[in-house]
């Protein structure tokens, strides 16, 4: 078993699966930034009359495409594949509070 730690670390990295019209998901490896409880609530607060990109661009700090992570390439992912961005905040939030799917 892994040691646990009282802080914990900055960063994680999830697969998500995005949902494709006529394929299959498509998978990316994304890099969250972990936020405590009370930064997470700031945060929601922060971004709740804005654009889910600066939510999601807020909670995710690089990906596995080839092209340069930046909010213009995130605006891309999210307009041409429209379930991405609860794709990705719900695995963000599952993977933060806990709720992993078993296999």
């Amino acid at each position: 078993m892994a040691k646990f730690k009282l802080v914990a670390e900055p960063t994680f990295k999830c697969n998500v699966l995005i949902p494709r019209a006529g394929q299959e998901d498509g998978q990316i490896e994304l890099t969250f930034n972990h936020y405590s409880a009370d930064k997470l609530t700031k945060l929601e607060d922060e971004v709740k009359d804005k654009q889910i990109v600066d939510l999601v661009m807020k909670i995710v700090q690089g990906w596995s495409l080839d092209e340069e992570f930046n909010q213009e390439n995130m605006q891309i992912l999210l307009n041409n594949y429209p379930a991405a961005w609860r794709a990705i905040t719900d695995t963000y939030y599952k993977e933060m509070l806990g709720q992993r799917e078993k296999n």
